[in-house]
């Protein structure tokens, strides 16, 4: 075999982010997320949010390597709920959305020990 065919394919945390990634996505409260902000239905988003983001970015970034850590991972989780309330009242399903699916994130980190720094001080 040669040694090209022996490297691993993705990073030392690409199983890890992507189960993590996936549990995510396959929240009930992930759909506001599931597909990037459609600008010729929200005309302004992109003018208001500088830095956007959606899960199947996410899941391309991760395809490509593009998350060396859990943390960079995570931080663009963060990016998705903080455009969220950027964008959205309070009060709106999509602030609601952001919140649970935030919780669930948390809830999550807290049960892989490596990950623990990744929580909130």
């Amino acid at each position: 075999m040669d040694k090209l065919a022996r490297e691993p394919r993705h990073g030392p945390h690409f199983n890890e982010l992507r189960r993590f990634l996936s549990q995510i996505q396959a929240h009930k409260q992930a759909w506001p997320f599931l597909s990037p902000v459609n600008k010729d239905e929200v005309p302004d988003y992109y003018k208001v949010i500088e830095s956007p983001m959606d899960l199947p970015t996410m899941e391309e970034r991760l395809e490509n390597d593009s998350y060396s850590t859990p943390k960079a991972l995570v931080d663009d989780l963060k990016l998705i709920f903080r455009n969220c309330r950027q964008y959205n009242e309070a009060t709106t399903v999509y602030s609601k959305c952001a919140s649970k699916l935030e919780k669930y994130m948390y809830s999550l980190i807290k049960e892989i020990p490596e990950w623990f720094d990744l929580l909130e001080d």
